[in-house]
């Protein structure tokens, strides 16, 4: 078997996740790391024995050993990394979220159909037991529908400060919100409308950083959203109080962690087990899935429609910023 030989747009953080699950393959390997940063990119080339290095996205993408890109870069330079990717005629991962705009999306979308080439998203949950398993026992109907889906967290955020930049990271309503908009999308169906209410605490940033968004399905469903990553500081320093859990007329899901949800009913307390999996696990099996989508051809599990709908959810979040409103999907 041939190996796919694999570049790296973007050797920060996020790239450690997928890069590890390339190194040792039979199928794949990686040929070439690409950072704006010739540091990062040497690093990289030191760490997981990449023979190649540049601070080109152009010079990576025109070596014809490179075969697939795996797009890491923030997510403001998702869109002209695709684009470029895709006329040169590379199969394409790009992390999530897809673009800043639903547009943006929309045109990497077209891009990648026009080239014939596989753009996958990084919506990691869609390889994760303990979300496959929610998404079960809500469909199943356990606790009864339509359902409420809760989530609160807050800290200090990203950990590097394009994340909170309006234009290149958007803050945590789009880069970290987007997992679970894509989530209860894969479990609800079609979201009707958007109420947000969101503001900014931390000074120096652009990006809004703390609030609530609710997201109502044409199922009824809804999905309500409390984050700030509003706390002094980056990278999560700073912590706050978290809460998760998911509300329906027959009873709740609650996350008490392990290889169990707990589900309460009136006649008691149910423990529903899964296969325990890690973050390590997640990538592994994406990385996997990735790579027989370029071998075969098929459709990714998270792909370009994924990325579009979730933005859209983001996009009507972010529009009004600290304007509380309904915007109509």
């Amino acid at each position: 078997m041939s190996k796919l030989g694999i570049g790296f747009i973007g050797c920060g953080g996020i790239h450690h996740a997928h890069a590890p699950h390339l190194v040792g393959r039979d199928d794949a390997r990686i040929v070439c790391a690409m950072d704006v940063n010739e540091a990062a990119a040497k690093a990289h080339c030191e760490k997981y024995a990449t023979p190649h290095w540049t601070t080109s996205r152009t010079e990576l993408l025109a070596r014809d050993d490179v075969d697939a890109g795996v797009i890491c870069t923030p997510t403001g330079f998702h869109k002209e990394a695709v684009l470029e990717a895709a006329a040169a005629g590379k199969q394409i991962f790009c992390e999530k979220p897809m673009a800043m705009s639903v547009a943006d999306c929309e045109a990497m979308d077209a891009a990648c159909r026009a080239a014939g080439v596989v753009l996958q998203i990084g919506f990691v949950r869609h390889f994760c037991n303990e979300w496959l398993k929610l998404r079960e026992i809500i469909q199943e109907g356990m606790i009864g529908r339509p359902v409420q889906w809760r989530s609160v967290s807050g800290g200090s955020g990203a950990p590097t400060p394009w994340f909170f930049d309006k234009e290149l990271g958007g803050g945590p309503f789009i880069d970290g919100a987007v997992h679970s908009y894509d989530w209860a999308r894969f479990i609800f169906g079609e979201a009707a409308n958007v109420v947000t209410d969101i503001r900014k605490l931390k000074s120096g940033t652009t990006a809004w950083d703390t609030g609530t968004v609710i997201v109502n399905f044409a199922s009824g469903d809804q999905q309500v959203l409390m984050w700030s990553w509003g706390l002094p500081g980056f990278g999560y320093g700073v912590p706050a109080d978290d809460a998760h859990d998911v509300l329906g007329p027959l009873g709740s899901i609650m996350f008490p962690g392990g290889n169990q949800l707990k589900v309460n009913l009136e006649d008691g307390e149910h423990l529903v087990e899964f296969e325990a999996d890690t973050g390590n696990d997640w990538f592994r099996k994406q990385m996997d899935s990735f790579l027989e989508c370029c071998r075969t051809g098929e459709a990714p599990i998270a792909g370009a429609h994924e990325g579009i709908e979730a933005t859209r959810i983001a996009a009507a979040a972010l529009s009004v910023g600290d304007r509380p409103a309904i915007i109509e999907l």
